[in-house]
């Protein structure tokens, strides 16, 4: 696959050990896309976090694996570098996630969208709301699913996107799974939009299917 915007932290699924998170660097801007529980420790070993001016974190849900170390991370940067975190999420319950997990309120505050941030609600699982969005940056429409188990939300979209972050897996359930998505998957790249799938529960197994295409 291509060159992609965003770099990855972690492609797993939630069961495994790099917790699936991407983020981007603009000027003095970070922008960092969920903060799972294995997150925290990477952006701590890995940034430079006095440079920053803006720190941002966009948030699709609130399981562990999204959200896990979000706390931390808002504590961290508010106490040692006395820097304010930007949450942008439309997750109904992530002000009782921050309080019941002792985030003092002057540390972050929250934004449900942005000039360039339009978040699109998606089907997951029942007990939460989960949401993916639309980002522009550079000149550039990019379309990110978080989880997901439909691709139906993102179709309007998905007409003029640059780039296509999907959420894959081996076994499907509560995610798309690959061996019923790929047709669709290939015919959405036929027609211009780079692809770089992402949550992955079976990593080769879904590479193999991914390489076998014929564009």
């Amino acid at each position: 696959m291509e060159d992609s915007t965003l770099i990855f932290l972690g492609k797993d699924s939630g069961f495994l050990e790099n917790n699936n998170s991407a983020y981007l660097e603009k000027n003095k801007e970070l922008i960092l896309i969920d903060c799972g529980f294995s997150i925290f420790e990477k952006v701590k070993k890995n940034f430079d976090l006095n440079k920053y001016d803006n720190i941002n974190v966009i948030l699709t849900h609130l399981h562990n694996d999204h959200a896990g170390s979000l706390s931390q991370l808002i504590m961290y940067l508010w106490f040692i570098f006395h820097k304010k975190v930007t949450i942008i999420s439309k997750c109904k319950n992530i002000k009782k996630y921050l309080k019941i997990t002792g985030t003092p309120k002057d540390a972050y505050e929250i934004k449900e969208k942005t000039e360039n941030i339009k978040f699109i609600k998606t089907e997951h699982v029942k007990e939460i709301d989960s949401y993916g969005f639309e980002l522009k940056i550079d000149n550039k429409k990019i379309i990110y699913t978080g989880d997901t188990k439909t691709l139906k939300p993102f179709e309007s979209s998905l007409k003029d996107a640059d780039e296509l972050y999907v959420d894959v897996s081996k076994f499907g359930g509560v995610h798309l799974k690959i061996d019923e998505v790929i047709e669709q998957l290939r015919n959405i790249e036929k027609n211009g939009t780079k692809i770089f799938l992402m949550h992955l529960d079976d990593e080769q197994y879904i590479m193999n299917i991914w390489n076998k295409k014929e564009l």
